[in-house]
């Protein structure tokens, strides 16, 4: 985008232009750095330019422009275009917003007696209001006003109203994406490794500590026993103290809780510890929602959630292999391969916990690298969304968690964490179990349905923005997800399992990121940190549940058969379920 800030000498263009760079976060031009020595000499002389003396300054500023246009850059500059040729000129081939400098001749005649060093004097205004060509188009400012008051005006009519969607906005949201969520994924990755390495552990583990496959799969859910009821308690936390400090220090907890699982020798211990790390843990997720909510107002893109949450499944990408290569180191330094697996893979969370104290910042208010028009224009965004057309029937009410679309979202929630989490906990058996692969093999194995994952969901996320609609996008995936557990249940091939796989974890993966976004857009201000935790923490007793009720059925039935029909068989209605849910709860933007 580029801003012509136009008027006669001494209108104020360059200290409007440069404050108003600043402010925007812009680069800012100044046309008469372009003017030859010559022009520059016979304005100091008080001998007014020709169209001949302006041509070859004009073609200068229009080039410049053009090379920023063409590198994405947004500009101000400060030009006296006075005539509507020479703006013509300027403009060619360029998206040019045009402001207008106005002051009475007098006025612009004292502050050029006041001003000292500059070529262009008061010999030369009154030919300038002579060729001047008042513009009919632009927005026009009374210079009458001091500059702050004149660069805020401005600032507002171009940031707030001027800019179309996608200029000005899609370059903010750009810039948050790119400083955001990075750091967030890599965050989320470590978190996810702590639910990938149990599933391997499996392998080993089960069978050195004399586990059944109901008490190895209770161990693995009763992680969300913890994460269900510290959820609430953790964001409300976050609210007070801040996402930096809250987040950074439920990392190094879970950080050292994940290495301590190397000391387990009992079903006590084992629950005990997987409990614990469900409880520190518990914060995070929802945290991030609420966080981001405050970023990308009013609700959260689908397509920045399901890049965020990619983190899920690609840490199966990343984990799995890494998990497969670690439990190789069976016996060495006396300790199991599974041991080696949570020490080694509990690091990171305590690095990155530290880490993440230096780089996060509580807000966009706090934000050094952000504009000041940029915070302005994400504070004046934030418009609490409604959860439907009649807003009596939930925000009214004095508790608010007694809509029923909430409760609807939350079994939702529910079924696709069951899917999610049964999924991945049993996936390293399950391929284990119909190929016979080594360890390392059947990590790479599993890297491939989790790649699969990531890659799907981004591309659901992206298409529910784009059409800006939530509740099929959820319930096909769901009904994809329960043919696929269909498949997986029934498969005796690997190849066939690894694909079957591959698109139950896609679809309950991508109903995540659309699911979020829905969710988000439902709630207003003041209910949204309880609310986002509730559903996370309810819904994520299907994270346990899963897990253990496949366990659970393959002890009775002595397949994964069971256990993956009555999953599908919830999937698909929560594919119901989410169509029920009113029109207005979804994203209107």
């Amino acid at each position: 985008m580029i801003l012509l800030l136009m008027g006669v000498t001494g209108a104020g263009k360059s200290t409007i232009g440069r404050g108003l760079a600043e402010r925007l976060g812009w680069n800012f031009i100044e046309a008469d750095d372009f003017h030859s020595p010559a022009n520059k000499a016979k304005m100091h002389r008080g001998e007014p330019l020709t169209d001949a003396d302006r041509e070859p300054w004009l073609g200068a500023i229009h080039a410049e422009l053009l090379r920023h246009s063409n590198a994405g850059k947004s500009v101000v500059v400060g030009c006296s275009a006075l005539k509507k040729t020479y703006r013509k000129r300027l403009t060619a081939g360029l998206e040019i917003k045009l402001v207008y400098l106005k002051g009475s001749q007098n006025l612009i005649a004292e502050r050029l007696r006041a001003r000292a060093g500059h070529f262009a004097g008061e010999s030369i205004l009154a030919d300038q209001f002579a060729v001047l060509e008042e513009p009919s188009d632009g927005f026009v400012v009374d210079i009458a006003n001091a500059p702050e008051v004149i660069i805020r005006k401005i600032a507002e009519q171009v940031t707030l109203e001027g800019l179309p969607a996608d200029g000005f906005e899609k370059h903010l949201h750009s810039r948050l994406r790119l400083r955001l969520l990075p750091f967030l994924f890599l965050l989320y990755v470590v978190a996810y490794l702590d639910r990938i390495n149990v599933g391997f552990a499996a392998l080993q583990m089960k069978d050195q500590l004399g586990f059944s496959d109901a008490v190895y799969g209770f161990g693995a859910g009763i992680f969300f026993v913890g994460y269900f009821l510290l959820q609430v308690p953790s964001n409300m936390i976050l609210e007070r103290v801040g996402a930096r400090r809250w987040i950074g220090t439920l990392m190094v907890l879970w950080g050292i809780i994940s290495a301590s699982m190397f000391l387990v020798h009992s079903a006590g211990s084992f629950y005990t510890l997987r409990f614990l790390l469900g409880a520190t843990e518990a914060g995070f997720f929802p945290g991030v929602v609420f966080y981001l909510r405050a970023w990308f107002p009013p609700a959260v893109p689908a397509g920045v959630l399901a890049l965020f949450m990619t983190a899920g499944p690609l840490s199966g990408v990343i984990g799995g292999p890494i998990s497969g290569a670690l439990l190789e180191l069976e016996s060495r330094g006396g300790l199991a391969g599974w041991q080696w697996m949570f020490l080694m893979e509990g690091i990171p969370a305590i690095l990155l916990g530290i880490a993440s104290w230096f780089y996060l910042v509580d807000g966009p208010e706090k934000a050094h690298w952000l504009s000041a028009e940029e915070k302005n224009w994400i504070r004046n965004k934030q418009q609490p969304p409604k959860i439907s057309e009649t807003p009596q029937k939930t925000e009214v009410l004095s508790s608010w968690w007694a809509s029923a679309d909430l409760w609807r979202l939350v079994f939702v929630d529910f079924a696709l964490n069951t899917c999610t989490y049964g999924v991945s906990l049993w996936l390293p058996s399950a391929l284990k179990n119909v190929s016979g692969l080594p360890n390392f093999l059947v990590g790479v194995a599993s890297a491939v349905p989790n790649l699969l994952a990531a890659a799907i969901m981004v591309l659901v996320g992206l298409h529910s923005d784009r059409t800006d609609e939530r509740r099929w996008h959820i319930a096909f995936s769901a009904f994809a997800g329960a043919a696929a557990l269909f498949a997986a249940g029934n498969s005796t091939g690997v190849v066939f399992s690894v694909v079957a796989f591959g698109m139950a974890l896609a679809a309950s993966s991508s109903m995540a990121g659309t699911f979020w976004s829905m969710a988000s857009a439902t709630l207003t201000e003041s209910s949204a940190a309880r609310a986002i935790a509730l559903i996370n923490a309810i819904g994520n007793l299907g994270s346990g549940f899963g897990p253990y009720w496949i366990g659970y059925l393959r002890d009775i039935t002595k397949s994964f058969r069971a256990g993956l029909g009555s999953v599908a068989f919830l999937m698909v209605l929560a594919g119901l379920t989410i169509l029920t849910v009113r029109r207005g709860a979804a994203r209107k933007s």
